[in-house]
Parts: structure tokens; C-alpha cells; sequence
């Protein structure tokens, strides 16, 4: 095992930037996801980390090593490919075999190490089978085993769930989730899914455009986002937004958003003193969609006009209109309003963030 730091990495490809002063920490241990839209340079920072990119500038230190110039083979970490990259016409066993015996690796240790990763992942009936009798969660445990028989200081995984259904899908976030408890290994690991970042990891790298949003904990980052594009990438139904004017004065706080022939106050008195300073101003509130609840419970009452209901099973989401605005509800499975109803909620507004006009988060006071 080993730490991970990566310092001032830039990529340009011509006149593209793909990674734009990339700093991150990685602790020895660590599962460390990192997630963002198509194209936004998390898997570009993967392949730098591996080595099969070079940087356009900075660092990398695994250890007490520079490898930011050192070929992949050198680097001791291995990487788990979302298509798999089994060898079709070799055994599992061979697979796993292949870059142990390249490295004249003795047989028994062969043998030790194979019998060591069928068993922590349960794939030892399937030892002299060929990939093409596999399922796909076979395959993938086939690939992670071909990677631990290596014993590296750094795990690669590139979307390694991608091509499952999505029942799989849930079974290999567990087995993955296991398998790090056991290891203790460092893991980097790229996904687009944010809900295998949340489950999975310590700590989540946010990137868009090739710039870190934010590096932290999956808790800071759904309550806490460090902006906007975070806190709307983050979270399925994303978080709702609204333009709102403060009003007040300090302990005595008001949002107020202006709407189509009616506004909607939203009182937080003392509450939320940080947007003393925005007094007079048009700043943005978000609210998740977790936060609305059927009438009656705690927080601020609200009528609004369904739009559209989607009942989910465990849950029911609501699109509707209030003050001229859509918003998204989820509420349990019970709620059922019929479309065109008006309908009476509950907003609970403990953990409401606001933005500034840039889009970066109003921190609390005690931040």
C-alpha cells in the first residue's frame, strides 16, 4: 500500500485543456472515487496515475517515489479495465497466470497466489473455465483477481461496473465495498455513477471542465457542496435552485423569491447569520428534493400545483409549481396526489444551502 499525491498536474492536448492544476492527497488506504460528467478529465487523471499519459505539467508521488516519469510497468499499480481485457482463448486460471509468469514468477507461488484470490473472491469453481462461459460479475472478478495476484502499492479501476444490469450492479458495489474492508489497498477509482461514488468511497474527487470542484467526504459533499455545478451533479433528483432576494436584518433574515404573481418568504430569523453581508441582494437557495414532506410535519407550509407524479416504489416524486417555479419533491411512497391537484407541503429548511452570485456556496459562520 502507499499514498497518492498528485501536485499541480496540468494536460493540454494542443490548445485543450483536459486537467487543469489537479491537487489531490490521497491517504495509504484510501478508497477514493472520482466522478463528474463525460468528458470532464477523470478518466485522463486516471491514465496519467497509471502512466499511460504523460503530464503536460506536475508531479506524482506514490510512496516516497517520483513516478511521474516512470513507465507503467515500473509504477507497481495495477489496473482494472471496464471492458474486462480478459484473454478469450485462456482458462480464468491463465488470465490470472499470464503477467505472473511474464515476470518468471516460480510456479508454486503461481499456485499460492491463485489459490489466495479464487478464494477471498469466491471464483474457484470457475478456474478452468474460458471467459466467454462467464457472467459479467464473473468476468470483473476474474479482471480484479488478474490484478491482485500483483499485490501493487495502487489500485486503477475505469468504470468497472458500467457494463452490468443493474441488480449486478448493487451485488458488485457490495463485494467491491467487502473486498476494500479486507485489503485495506488504495483504490482510485472512476465512475460517472454517483450513487457508486457515494456508497463506495472515502473520500470524492468532483471534476468538471478538467478543474477539482471539490475533494472531500461523501456526507460534505451531498450537505456541503462547494458549489453549485457539486451540488446539482450530486443527487438523484438533483438539488432544486431558487433565486432569492434577502431581506432583514441581521437575526432577523428573510429570503424572499419574487414569482409569478405571488412571492414565497422563507424565514430563517437567526437562524443562517452568514447572510448578514447579502442584505439587499439576489443570492440562490437549494433545497434537496428530501426536504419537502407531506403537510403536517415540521418546516415551512407551502401550497403547490402537481405537475407530474412518478411513483418509484420506496418512494413517490412529485414535480410541481409554486410561485411560478418547478420543483421537484421526494416524498414516501404513500403521497399520492393526482396531476393538476393543489396540494400542501412541508419544507424543512435545516439544511438549505445558498450561493452566491459566482455559484460558490455561502459558508456558515462556524465553517
Amino acid at each position: 500500500m502507499a499514498a497518492l499525491n498528485i501536485e499541480n498536474v496540468w494536460k493540454k492536448y494542443g490548445n485543450v485543456i483536459a486537467l487543469r492544476d489537479v491537487n489531490l492527497d490521497i491517504r495509504d488506504g484510501e478508497f477514493v472515487v472520482l466522478v463528474g460528467p463525460s468528458g470532464c478529465g477523470k478518466s485522463t487523471l486516471l491514465s496519467i496515475i497509471a502512466g499511460l499519459e504523460d503530464t503536460s505539467h506536475g508531479t506524482l508521488t506514490l510512496g516516497e517515489i517520483d513516478v511521474t516519469d516512470l513507465s507503467p510497468k515500473d509504477r507497481n499499480i495495477a489496473l482494472v479495465f471496464q471492458s474486462y481485457a480478459l484473454y478469450p482463448t485462456m482458462t480464468v486460471r491463465q488470465n490470472i497466470t499470464f503477467g505472473m509468469e511474464n515476470r518468471k514468477v516460480p510456479k508454486a507461488e503461481q499456485d499460492k497466489a491463485v489459490a489466495d484470490v479464487a478464494k477471498l473472491l469466491q471464483i474457484e469453481p470457475l478456474l478452468d473455465r474460458k471467459p466467454g462461459q462467464l457472467s459479467g460479475g464473473q468476468r470483473q472478478r476474474v479482471a480484479m483477481g488478474r490484478a491482485l495476484v500483483r499485490d501493487p502499492q495502487l489500485f486503477l479501476f475505469d468504470e468497472p461496473l458500467s457494463n452490468l444490469d443493474a441488480k449486478l450492479r448493487v451485488e458488485m458495489r457490495t463485494e467491491m465495498k467487502k473486498l476494500h474492508k479486507r485489503l485495506g489497498q488504495t483504490i482510485v477509482y472512476v465512475t460517472h455513477d454517483q450513487v457508486e461514488a457515494m456508497t463506495l468511497s472515502d473520500r470524492i474527487v468532483v471534476i468538471n471542465d478538467g478543474v477539482v470542484q471539490q475533494f472531500a467526504d461523501p456526507d460534505t459533499i451531498y450537505q456541503k457542496p462547494a458549489n453549485m455545478f457539486v451540488a446539482g451533479f450530486m443527487g438523484s433528483p438533483s438539488m432544486n435552485f431558487i433565486d432569492v432576494e434577502v431581506t432583514g436584518r441581521a437575526r432577523a433574515i428573510t429570503a424572499v423569491h419574487r414569482g409569478d404573481g405571488a412571492d414565497i418568504d422563507f424565514p430563517f430569523g437567526a437562524t443562517r447569520e452568514e447572510l448578514a453581508p447579502y442584505i439587499g441582494k439576489t443570492i440562490t437557495l437549494g433545497v434537496r428534493p428530501e426536504h419537502f414532506r407531506p403537510a403536517g410535519e415540521a418546516g415551512l407550509t407551502l401550497t403547490v400545483n402537481v405537475d407530474v407524479v412518478e411513483p418509484t416504489g420506496p418512494d413517490t416524486m412529485v414535480v410541481f409549481s409554486v410561485a411560478g417555479k418547478s420543483l421537484v419533491g421526494v416524498l414516501n411512497a404513500k403521497f399520492r396526489p393526482e396531476e393538476d391537484d393543489d396540494v400542501t407541503l412541508s419544507l424543512s429548511l435545516d439544511e438549505a444551502c445558498f450561493f452566491d452570485t459566482e455559484g460558490v456556496r455561502i459558508r456558515g459562520l462556524a465553517e
